[in-house]
């Protein structure tokens, strides 16, 4: 007669063994991570005030993915208070072997938002290249120019280990007085 709460105890011990053990397995099958492994970007300075920029990012797809996003900062407040926007042209986005990448931009707050589709980036390295121009991000003054360019922005979801960015000026000559 004293066998029944144990009998009771001992299925309700193993169905919450068995559901343990499943979700551990079923959360190892869907884990997904994105990781930014490295992040180099090119940045090429005009006399007229424009930049182009290359970023090549390389990407570490754990589990299953469709792509990632870029978000790119193009709006900013001037020590005056002021809203400075800058006008961002996408020219192209590929694989690190030159295969076009499809992609959708948008307008987010401040950012220029790319979503980027990467095909078979499951369990995969990929390396993207995002290639864009900046028509006004040179600014110039009486006594001085001024850029001001957050290279890898801001608000990354996911851990990056190395951001290498490297500038090219263009040779400007000065009118002597």
């Amino acid at each position: 007669m004293n066998r029944a709460p144990l009998k009771h105890s001992s299925l309700a011990f193993s169905a919450i063994l068995f559901l343990s053990v499943f979700s551990l397995f079923a959360s190892a099958a869907g884990a997904r991570e994105l990781r930014i492994e490295k992040f180099d970007s090119q940045i090429v300075v005009s006399p007229k005030g424009a930049i182009d920029v290359t970023e090549t990012i390389r990407v570490q797809f754990i589990g299953s993915w469709k792509g990632l996003y870029r978000e790119i900062p193009v709006e900013y407040v001037t020590p005056q208070g002021l809203n400075y926007t800058l006008f961002l042209n996408v020219k192209r986005v590929t694989e690190g072997s030159g295969n076009s990448l499809k992609f959708e931009s948008s307008r987010e707050r401040h950012y220029r938002k790319l979503k980027i589709y990467v095909p078979e980036a499951q369990d995969s390295r990929r390396t993207i290249i995002i290639e864009y121009s900046v028509s006004d991000a040179l600014r110039f003054f009486e006594d001085h120019d001024e850029l001001y360019w957050n290279v890898t922005g801001d608000e990354w979801d996911v851990p990056s280990t190395r951001r290498m960015p490297a500038w090219s000026y263009p040779k400007v000559q000065r009118a002597s007085a």
